[in-house]
This record gives structure tokens, C-alpha cells and sequence, in this order.
């Protein structure tokens, strides 16, 4: 059931008008000429990075590397020197902030000079002919009208918004600096992100991750509308286009309310969740203070639900249930926005759960942080309950279902990553980041994943285009579902699971569906029941019921399970899965119905290789005699 959350009714236009602050009334950032609260060791590290980049060139972004999108499919090429810039003005940004903090005995020509890279940084950006991504770009994506984006129609994508809010920031950080210089360096920011960002989104109507016309509703929609927002309270001057883009943003983020399933839940996956779910609360963190109002949303139920999915979906050890086109090992997760969100819904387990992630990382700048995602860096910085919280652990929720997301999750022993973990997913195949994997399951033995989704390649052309299925690790043949009749399940709103419903008990937690719904006519299915269990107690295991009725006696019928691990077959119907390390997964089959085959999956993309190795291995169930009707159980149990 969709949520029936209305942001409109929290935030209307007219009490938008009447409480919405003047451009410089409001600043997320400390007072002019106070001390940044940067540790000595975050700050040394901040001021030695920046000082590396003094004097070197700034990476080019010539117009033979976007038109490799259009020419050959490659999105990195490009975004790569896209992102080095913005992380380089992101930490020269950061860099004057903490020089400012410095001592007085170090004067202030480190500073001018950082003040000069942030300078450069602007006037790099503000030349670019597009911020856009070219994955992205209308023109280049329609009907390849040509290689390059036009500046004249400006398309606004997820690219285009960082830039904004990158930008605006440094409008509210180093405003006077750059006036100092000169002030048309302010005026042009300001104007770059009005034409290029803020006013095509006030003006134009085309954007389907707005409404969902012409795109689905994911992360996008809360993500742009996170940075929209933010680069408005910080660059807009005129009061009627201020009131004017917060009441169209509050409209956007309902469109999206209206799509989303009243559990929390996010079908894109945990890796997604950070824009999607993180993003949709850093919206109502920044409306609830500019209006000085709407705290109330914090306690409406979608709102506080969506804030426990990184709880639900997190297996242990740095990886997460994997279902969709999000990696099985958690990338660039920022935990002090979850810190915040759990701090606001009043729910310690979320907080907790944050500061787990965190770890012994910088509580600013952990290793792996995107420079220049500068709004959650000054977040986690300007947030001293953050910064100074006790470490925690994991919570490791016992067991959970989302009904609307169609998603199970449960542990052999809440509390600990210690023991089996099943995750089980119905849904259908039109989720967003979609893969053909109704019905499919997960399981791990302390923490490790052993029966696998081995996640998505490098993002490029095809990814997104018409060729998306005939990408091997989008096909349900490489996912743990059925094969019947040589049919695999095809893509679409209607290929989907029927009469989902979930058994959650202390002994026992079970997903069951019919997943006939999400296979072609022609494999000629009338019912497939599977049954996902995880049973508890002395004979822990995790057990997968198939049962099945056919038309007529299938030509072929096949199980498929994809293996994180190397596989040995050890007997008739037995074989056993070894990780790298640790405990591993022993794996039962009736194998007087069933021949068994292990296959290599050589993997050489490096999105697979830095998760999994070099290789997967995928377990293939062939039945020797199938029958119009049939029964099968796979079970699987931790061995030492």
C-alpha cells in the first residue's frame, strides 16, 4: 500500500510565503569568524590534501570524452575528471575552513591561497559547457541527436544538482572571499546555478524523476530535491522565486511519497537507500529548519520506518542484502545522517546502528569520503553529539518483512551477525535498478554471503538502454530462481509474485509465494509455490520448498543458485560452500530427482571483481524425470 503521507498538508504554499527566511537570514554554517570545530588530525589531514593540489592543472574535460558515451557507452571516461574536479574544490573548500581555525601564529597566506583554489575551482565550473553527466543528457539520449549537450536546454540530472549545491555552498562558505576578488565571481555562481539548475527545474516540466511521467520514482527524485533545496536557501535572492521552488520541491517530494510503500522499504537496495531514504530526510531536516516548523514529520510512521531499512538490510562485516543493482559490500555509506535521522525520529537502535558504521573512522572524513559531497561532510563536522558519540554496535534486528517491498529478512540469533542469515524477495520485474529476481534468496553464515546476488557490472550505455537484459547478471538464469520449460523470467510491471506471505516467529520465519505470475504464458505454469525458511535452534538451517504444477510434464526444469564461494561437491545431493575465511555452507538436494552440475562464472569487471574475486560459481539443478507436478527442498546449514 502506497503511503498516504502529504508533505503539501505539512508545508502548504502559504505558510511557506509567510515563514520562509530571506536569502542570508539562514546559514547551516557557523558565524562569520568563528573557530571550525576540525580535530588536529582531521584538520592536518584537510589542509595537507589540499595543499597538494596548489599549482597543479585542473583535469580537463575536453568534448571527445562525453561524446564517448554516445560513441561507445563509456560513462567513466568523463565522469572520472568530473569528479576529481569537484573533490578538488571540495577539499580547498574545507581546507579554508580549517585554515581559518588555525592559529593566528600561521597568518593568512595558506588561507589566501586556498581562497585562489577555491577561486579557480568556481570559475572551472562555471566554464563548463554542461554539468550534466552524459549518461544523462536529453540530447545525446534522444534518438542520439548528437554527441554533445546543447547549453542553451540545460538538462538537470543528478550531476547537475551536486554542482548546485557544491556551488552554493561555497556561495555561503567563502562568499566573501570571492568578493574580495572580485564580485562577479558571486554574481556568475549565482547565475550559473539559477540557468542551469534552479530555474529549468521552476520553469520546465519535463523532469520525470519528478512526477514519474516519464521515469520511475527512485532516488533521484529526493536526491535533486535535497540539493535543489539547500541551493536555493543559499543563492536566491528574489522572495517569490524562493517561495515559489520550496513550494514545487514540497510538491516533488509528495510525487514521490505517493509511490513509495508504507513499510520504509527501498527496492533499489541498500546502496541506493543513501539517496533515496538519507536524501528524503535531509529534505525535511532542511524544510522543518527554514520554516521553523513541521517537526511533526518526524514521527509519521513512513518517516521513522524509513530510517530502520540500513538496520533490516545489513548482514555484517561491510556487506548488506544485495537484491537489485546495489553491491553486495556497502560503498560510500555517510552514517552521520543516519546518526541524525535516528537522533530525530527518537529511535537509539538507528543511532546506534550509525555509529556502528562509523567505527574507528574519522567522524568527518572516514577513508573512502566523496570530497566533494560537501553537504554531509559539513554535516558530520558541524555536529558535535556526532563527533563525540561512544562506540556502538550493531543491533542486528532478529527479523523483519516489508510487505509493500515484498522483502524478508531474518537471523539465526538477533544481536549478532553470528549464524545463518536469510533474505527473500517477491516483488515483480519493474522495480527500479531492476533485476529479473522474483522469488530469489540470499543466504550467509557469520556475516559472509554464500548463496549470492552478484550485483550489477560498471554502469555504461547498456545498462539503461534496451540491451539491459541481455546483460548476464540482470537475467533471472543468473539469479537463484527456477527455469521452466527453457523459460527464465522476462522483464515488466506484470511479471510478478502472487499471494506474498510472511511467517515470523521465534522457531521459524518463512516468505511463500506463487511466482507462476512471473513467468512467460508459454512456460506453461499454473502454480509455483517456494517457501523461503529459516529455521532456528539446535538443527539451524535455512530450508527452500518448491511445489510446483505444470500444464503438462516440462521438457526441462532447472534450479539455479549463484555461490560466493568455492564449491565442492562432496556425494549424491551434498556439496559444500567455502568463503575465504571462516565458517562455510553445507547444501542438500534430493538428488534422485535432481543432477547437479557446478559452473565457473569468470568475472573481470571490476564492480564484481572488488566484491567477489575472480570468479563465482553458479550450482546447476537439472531435474532428471520432471513431472507436471512435483515437490522439492533444498536446505542448507552452517558447518565449521
Amino acid at each position: 500500500m502506497p503511503s498516504a503521507l502529504s508533505l503539501s498538508d505539512l508545508f502548504p504554499p502559504g505558510l511557506v510565503a509567510a515563514r520562509l527566511p530571506a536569502l542570508g537570514d539562514w546559514s547551516p554554517l557557523p558565524a562569520s569568524g568563528a573557530r571550525w570545530p576540525f580535530d588536529e588530525a582531521t584538520r592536518a589531514r584537510v589542509l595537507a590534501e589540499a595543499r597538494a593540489a596548489l599549482g597543479e592543472p585542473w583535469p580537463a574535460l575536453p568534448a571527445s570524452l562525453f561524446a564517448r558515451f554516445a560513441r561507445d557507452g563509456d560513462r567513466a571516461a568523463y565522469q572520472a575528471p568530473w569528479d576529481a574536479r569537484r573533490a578538488r574544490l571540495g577539499r580547498a573548500l574545507l581546507a579554508l575552513a580549517a585554515a581559518e581555525g588555525a592559529d593566528a601564529s600561521e597568518g593568512t597566506e595558506e588561507g589566501d591561497a586556498f581562497a585562489d583554489e577555491v577561486m579557480d575551482g568556481v570559475w572551472a565550473l562555471c566554464e563548463e559547457t554542461s554539468w550534466v553527466w552524459p549518461a544523462h543528457d536529453f540530447r545525446v539520449l534522444d534518438a542520439r541527436q548528437g554527441l554533445l549537450p546543447d547549453p542553451g536546454a540545460p538538462t538537470l540530472d543528478l550531476g547537475a544538482a551536486t554542482t548546485a549545491v557544491l556551488l552554493a555552498l561555497v556561495d555561503a562558505l567563502a562568499g566573501d572571499a570571492l568578493d574580495a576578488r572580485d564580485p562577479l565571481l558571486r554574481r556568475r555562481l549565482r547565475g550559473e546555478v539559477w540557468t542551469r539548475v534552479l530555474g529549468p527545474y521552476l520553469e520546465r516540466s519535463e523532469w520525470g524523476w519528478y512526477d514519474g511521467s516519464t521515469a520511475k520514482l527512485n532516488n533521484w527524485n529526493p536526491w535533486i530535491h535535497s540539493d535543489l533545496l539547500l541551493a536555493t536557501a543559499l543563492t536566491v535572492e528574489d522572495r517569490a522565486s524562493r517561495a515559489a521552488l520550496v513550494g514545487k520541491i514540497v510538491r516533488g517530494l509528495d510525487h514521490y511519497l505517493a509511490a513509495r510503500p508504507a513499510d520504509g522499504g527501498c527496492d533499489e537496495g541498500p546502496h541506493y537507500w543513501w539517496r533515496a531514504g538519507a536524501s528524503l530526510f535531509e529534505c525535511l531536516e532542511l524544510l522543518t529548519s527554514l520554516l521553523g516548523t513541521g517537526e511533526a514529520v518526524f514521527t509519521e510512521p513512513l518517516i521513522r520506518d524509513t530510517a530502520r531499512y540500513p538496520l533490516l538490510a545489513h548482514v555484517g562485516d561491510g556487506w548488506s542484502v544485495s537484491f537489485a543493482d546495489g553491491p553486495a559490500r556497502l560503498r560510500e555509506a555517510t552514517p552521520a545522517v543516519l546518526y541524525r535521522y535516528g537522533r530525530r525520529t527518537g529511535q537509539p537502535d538507528v543511532a546506534a546502528h550509525a555509529r556502528a558504521l562509523r567505527g574507528a573512522a574519522d567522524p568527518v572524513l572516514p577513508e573512502d569520503a566523496t570530497p566533494y559531497d560537501l553537504r554531509r561532510v559539513l554535516g558530520a563536522l558541524l555536529d558535535p553529539e556526532w563527533r563525540a558519540a561512544d562506540e556502538a554496535a550493531f543491533p542486528y534486528p532478529g527479523q523483519g518483512w516489508l510487505p509493500g517491498t515484498q522483502v524478508l529478512v531474518a537471523r539465526e540469533t538477533e544481536g549478532t551477525a553470528r549464524g545463518l542469515l536469510l533474505a527473500a524477495k517477491g516483488g515483480h520485474n519493474d522495480e527500479s535498478h531492476n533485476h529479473n529476481d522474483v522469488g530469489s534468496f540470499l543466504v550467509a553464515v557469520d556475516a559472509r554471503p554464500l548463496i549470492i546476488d552478484v550485483g550489477v557490472g560498471t554502469y555504461r550505455r547498456e545498462t539503461f538502454g534496451p540491451e539491459r537484459y541481455g546483460i548476464w547478471s540482470m537475467t533471472s538464469a543468473y539469479h537463484n530462481v527456477p527455469e521452466v520449460n527453457g523459460h527464465g523470467q522476462p522483464p515488466g510491471r506484470d511479471f510478478a509474485a502472487r499471494e506474498a506471505r510472511a511467517e515470523l516467529g521465534p522457531g521459524r520465519t518463512a516468505l511463500t509465494l506463487d511466482l507462476a505470475g512471473a513467468y512467460p504464458e508459454r512456460a506453461g505454469l499454473r502454480s509455483w509455490e517456494r517457501t523461503s525458511a529459516l529455521v532456528r535452534g539446535e538443527e539451524a538451517r535455512v530450508e527452500i520448498r518448491d511445489v510446483w504444477r505444470l500444464d503438462a510434464a516440462p521438457r526441462r526444469l532447472v534450479l539455479h543458485l549463484l555461490l560466493g564461494g568455492e564449491v565442492t561437491v562432496q556425494g549424491a545431493g551434498r556439496a559444500l560452500v567455502r568463503p575465504p575465511r571462516g565458517r562455510g555452507l553445507a547444501l542438500a538436494w534430493d538428488d534422485a530427482a535432481f543432477a547437479a552440475e557446478v559452473e565457473t562464472v569468470v568475472l573481470d569487471d571490476p564492480a564484481f571483481t572488488r566484491v567477489w574475486g575472480e570468479a563465482v560459481r553458479r550450482l546447476v539443478l537439472t531435474a532428471r524425470a520432471p513431472g507436471a507436478e512435483g515437490t522439492h527442498v533444498l536446505t542448507a546449514r552452517a558447518v565449521g
